[in-house]
């Protein structure tokens, strides 16, 4: 039989090498042009008791850093090669790492609050300058956020995660709607970064305190006479079915209204029925996302 007289499926190994390769550089192209990547580390953990997890520098660190109106961010970048340790610290031990140290949900929430904090002002100060997580991107860019939410990874637990699948898979795991008052994303719509860590003896305590503060602030909850609005923050909208049902587990009616009177303070639970009752539209604010810097 003469070369030019071959069936196709004697080829058949050319066709596979060539389909092979186009899907080969066809990933490499999508993951560069997505700016997706792993965020290297490259520091020593920081030493740890023999159970449970130690959260001190992380407190400490916080109490420099944050403020009721924003984050020093040349504090945190000032901090970075600390800041690096307490990743790898969070690299190595975690609920699945080390499940021996984690025995409860509150130490397995804990954990992952802090984690999710401290990875955001890592992926800012990796990424720095910055005046947005939106910066954070690829040439190709599918959603405003893309970039940084969904294309960095960082180590954590024993593996990589990006923020996103932390936030939804693992965080909102726990059904528990204050969680969204706890992580803050680095921009100045976002519940304020706390200048303290979350932790398992006090957690509960905390998450309440935190959820008054972003229930009571004009920031997240407004009521606007002259527009006959109640303005909410876009996060009520986003994560809704998340307040609805931490609303009806607390004997209320599965709304997003009264999962905020729940925690809000007095005056803003008076204004917020009043003008409930008058029937006032009620809108979810747009978010800014410049970045939360002092």
């Amino acid at each position: 039989m003469s070369l030019q007289s071959k069936p196709w499926y004697g080829r058949w190994w050319a066709i596979a090498l060539l389909i092979a390769l186009v899907v080969g550089v066809t990933a490499i192209l999508t993951v560069e042009s997505l700016g997706m990547r792993s965020i290297a580390v490259d520091a020593e953990p920081f030493a740890q008791e023999a159970g449970g997890f130690d959260y001190s520098w992380w407190n400490a660190a916080l109490g420099r850093w944050a403020r009721a109106e924003g984050v020093d961010y040349d504090a945190v970048r000032a901090d970075e090669t600390e800041l690096r340790r307490f990743v790898a610290t969070l690299e190595a031990i975690g609920p699945r790492a080390t499940p021996e140290r984690f025995k409860t949900d509150a130490e397995r929430l804990s954990y992952y609050l802090n984690a999710y904090n401290a990875l955001v002002l890592f992926g800012v100060v990796d990424n720095w300058p910055i005046d947005t997580v939106h910066d954070v991107h690829g040439w190709l860019d599918p959603r405003a956020g893309f970039g940084f939410f969904y294309g960095l990874r960082f180590p954590l637990d024993g593996a990589e995660i990006n923020l996103y699948d932390l936030e939804n898979e693992r965080i909102r795991g726990f059904a528990d709607a204050r969680i969204h008052a706890a992580i803050n994303c680095a921009s100045k719509s976002c519940p304020a970064l706390m200048p303290f860590a979350f932790e398992p003896a006090r957690l509960d305590e905390q998450l309440n305190a935190v959820t008054r503060a972003f229930c009571s602030s004009p920031i997240h909850v407004r009521v606007d006479d002259g527009a006959e609005e109640i303005q909410l923050s876009a996060i009520f909208d986003w994560y809704k079915p998340d307040f609805e049902e931490h609303a009806r587990r607390l004997g209320r009616p599965a709304t997003i209204e009264d999962f905020i009177l729940a925690f809000a303070t007095p005056a803003v639970a008076a204004d917020l029925r009043r003008a409930r009752g008058a029937e006032f539209e009620l809108v979810f604010v747009p978010y800014d996302w410049a970045l939360n810097r002092l």
